[in-house]
């Protein structure tokens, strides 16, 4: 395995290169796709090293048809659509091993794009995220996987939907063998917004922040640092002409990489406009009123980042859009050195992943791909 350090602005270590590694031919494909956000391909890629038998509680659309309830993976029982708010969407499914005690590690994950906990955008993509929950039983830990949707008529509408899916599993996980005191939260592109404003503004939540730990990966948890930026320059393919187009690389027709299929319609989660100029700022909606500088003051994850003692881990992938020679973007470096200002415990491990591309990241989980896996395993051991 080769690792390699970066260091930040003459800082502490700020990141960590890993490399566990992903299998050869699968990454030659990743590299020839480019630095884009491209689920059919890259479910595509990854689908073979999946469970032949798997299932999606949404597969076939048609109601009409037969929809097996069957065990699909042994010795795992899988709770489906368990609601834990009133919005529809507010549903998770809960994974769980038959073997080992009680008082299991918890991972919650939570998605990009549309935010949907399930993928449905081709037939490879039904494993999705299932390989998530099956990876967190077989490490001993009780897999969740939550659906979020998006926010209403208040600034803060999805960091409450995040607090109230946390506040649920933390409540109800121990009927599950989970320990609610050891609950770790990953989300992923899209749902890094969410979960930013959940870890920042604890005192807007009835029960605060009830995780040990919080993973962002591939998404800026504090727009307010690093310039507004995400990811680097550009967008990775979307509206680039010389950028591959969706399902070329891999021989699939009609693919697509829009969120009515739960997945990325943009850059989502990835490059943010200045604060208070559109998506994934303290400000509003895109081409909404600009806010005053208290309205940007107030919505500002920064303050409560620094107040939290929720370990924090931030990552990204070698082919992230904007990612540049596999160096750590400047928003991830400039939020790690403002938090280890002060001190060690409030310093954020950050990761490159070598090798991964935006979506293969999160589809690499329970494979033989091991570059995700590692890390985020550690990282749930550690957090207390």
């Amino acid at each position: 395995m080769k690792n390699g350090l970066f260091l930040a602005m003459g800082m502490a270590v700020a990141g960590v290169a890993i490399s566990a590694q992903v299998p050869p031919n699968i990454e030659a494909e990743l590299k020839k796709s480019g630095q884009i956000v491209y689920p059919a391909c890259t479910e595509k890629l990854y689908r073979p090293l999946m469970p032949a038998n798997d299932f999606n509680t949404y597969w076939p659309p048609d109601a009409s048809a037969p929809r097996s309830l069957a065990p699909l993976y042994p010795g795992v029982t899988i709770v489906r659509d368990q609601s834990f708010g009133p919005n529809p969407k507010d549903v998770l499914d809960i994974f769980v091993g038959e073997k080992g005690g009680d008082k299991r590690p918890v991972v919650m994950y939570v998605p990009g794009g549309a935010g949907n906990k399930q993928e449905q955008q081709v037939r490879e993509g039904n494993a999705f995220y299932d390989n998530i929950g099956r990876w967190a039983t077989k490490n001993g830990m009780v897999g969740v996987l939550v659906q979020r949707h998006p926010g209403g008529g208040n600034w803060d509408d999805t960091g409450r939907d995040i607090a109230t899916a946390v506040d649920w599993v933390h409540d109800n996980i121990t009927k599950y063998k989970g320990d609610p005191s050891k609950i770790v939260i990953w989300a992923h592109s899209a749902g890094n917004g969410p979960l930013g404003m959940y870890i920042g503004h604890a005192d807007r939540w009835k029960n605060g922040v009830q995780v040990k730990g919080a993973i962002f990966m591939s998404g800026n948890p504090v727009p307010t640092v690093g310039g507004g930026q995400r990811g680097g320059a550009g967008r990775g393919g979307f509206g680039d002409p010389n950028a591959p187009q969706p399902g070329v690389a891999c021989g699939l027709s009609g693919a697509s990489m829009t969120s009515d299929a739960g997945h990325i319609a943009g850059p989502s989660g990835f490059t943010a406009p200045p604060a208070g100029q559109g998506r994934g700022g303290p400000g509003g909606g895109r081409g909404g009123p600009q806010l005053t500088p208290e309205q940007q003051a107030e919505r500002d994850n920064l303050p409560g980042f620094k107040k939290s003692n929720v370990k924090i881990a931030i990552a990204y992938a070698e082919w992230d859009p904007g990612v540049m020679n596999a160096q750590m973007p400047a928003n991830a470096v400039a939020l790690h050195d403002e938090l280890c200002q002060l001190g060690k415990d409030h310093c954020p491990e950050l990761w490159m992943l070598k090798g991964e591309s935006h979506m293969s990241e999160v589809f690499s989980l329970d494979t033989s791909d091991q570059t995700v896996a590692k890390p985020v395993l550690k990282f749930v051991k550690d957090a207390k």
